[in-house]
């Protein structure tokens, strides 16, 4: 009954006819049933996705419904699954609690079916440990969004971003992968610490909230701390350790980091405390609001300050979901300021373009060309 009425919560949350009273009573349900979070979660992730509903989606429910046949599992939804496949999008509102319901209890179906199909029939004489599970959360380019995990720690994760735990998330450490920005407000437990693999560094912390900014392709990794106390370690280095207090971040250099580790004893003043292209720096406030630049992003604002173009080009890339090319490369070490939340590309541009000197170029597929 608990997972019927989870399955049913969590229809209500999509479709974003729950209550705040029922949402509590969700997470509630999901931190004292950790088993079920794993295909909750996916379910929610393929809800959100905002991806269509096509052919294979159409070819997929049909195999479930030939395994529940085999299964002689008595199922007949076919016509809410055709309303379904015509749903082309999940902000839709028109049918959209019909073709919700169909969902989820396809995942509650699918889901029940793998945990039956996965018991073995008897005692054997060896057998071989199932692999774990995998929960990965992505965002696309344009996109941001936030999830609760097992323990009740809250996350928000940023656009072009992905997290990553397995099954055994919980039961001796709570353990994630990063890359991309996330923001978490950790919960606090002595006996599990929560530990962050990203990029170069591992964070590890007992309860607090921080920022996480890792993606591959940027020149630097961050860690910012809110509140609490985090400690970072480094791969390939862990005889050393920073750690950080309330209004501190971590900077690293990826690459002159990558040289340390290459070159452990070239070019380094203090070799037991420091670590060459690591640096603690105190947090970044707007100069008009005072708004914390670093987590900005969580409250849906983009806040830059005497950041090079190029820089700025990734976080407008993210941002916005579009592409960025420079076709006069010197533009790319303008330094400018700006903060936006709801101006599109284009008046941002344009508001970009009273304190620098440029002109770009927007074709129909949302790529652009700075010149």
């Amino acid at each position: 009954m608990t997972e019927d009425y989870i399955w049913n919560l969590i229809a209500k949350k999509l479709s974003g006819e729950a209550s705040d009273a029922e949402l509590l009573v969700l997470e509630k349900l999901l931190r004292d049933n950790p088993d079920l979070h794993y295909p909750v979660q996916t379910i929610m992730d393929l809800w959100i996705s905002e991806a269509p509903l096509n052919q294979e989606a159409h070819e997929a429910f049909q195999r479930h419904v030939e395994r529940m046949k085999d299964l002689k599992i008595d199922f007949t939804l076919q016509a809410e699954e055709e309303s379904l496949v015509q749903t082309t999008r999940f902000n839709s509102r028109i049918g959209l609690w019909p073709a919700l319901a169909v969902v989820v209890v396809i995942g509650a179906l699918y889901f029940g079916i793998r945990s039956t199909e996965s018991q073995p029939a008897a005692p054997q004489i060896s057998v071989k440990e199932a692999p774990k599970a995998i929960s990965q959360i992505s965002t696309r380019n344009g996109f941001k969004t936030n999830l609760i995990l097992p323990d009740g720690t809250k996350v928000w994760l940023n656009a072009g971003s992905t997290l990553i735990y397995d099954s055994s998330f919980g039961k001796t450490i709570r353990e994630v992968n990063l890359s991309g920005e996330a923001f978490f407000d950790v919960t606090k437990n002595k006996e599990k610490p929560f530990l962050i693999h990203a990029s170069n560094i591992n964070i590890k912390v007992i309860g607090t909230a921080f920022n996480v900014r890792s993606y591959p392709t940027d020149k630097t990794l961050e860690a910012s701390l809110i509140r609490g106390s985090i400690e970072v370690t480094f791969k390939d280095r862990p005889d050393k350790k920073i750690i950080l207090k309330p209004n501190e971040k971590i900077v690293v250099d990826n690459k002159l980091l990558a040289e340390d580790i290459e070159n452990p004893n070239q070019n380094k003043p203090d070799k037991s405390s420091q670590v060459h292209g690591v640096g603690v720096k105190k947090l970044t406030h707007e100069i008009k609001t005072g708004t914390i630049i670093e987590t900005s992003w969580v409250e849906n604002k983009l806040i830059f300050q005497d950041e090079s173009f190029e820089e700025i080009a990734r976080m407008l890339e993210r941002w916005y979901g579009v592409s960025i090319i420079f076709k006069n490369n010197q533009l790319k070490d303008n330094h400018l300021t700006g903060s936006f939340r709801n101006e599109t590309i284009i008046q941002a541009l344009d508001a970009m373009k009273f304190t620098a000197t440029f002109n770009y170029e927007i074709d129909k597929n949302n790529n652009i060309t700075i010149y």
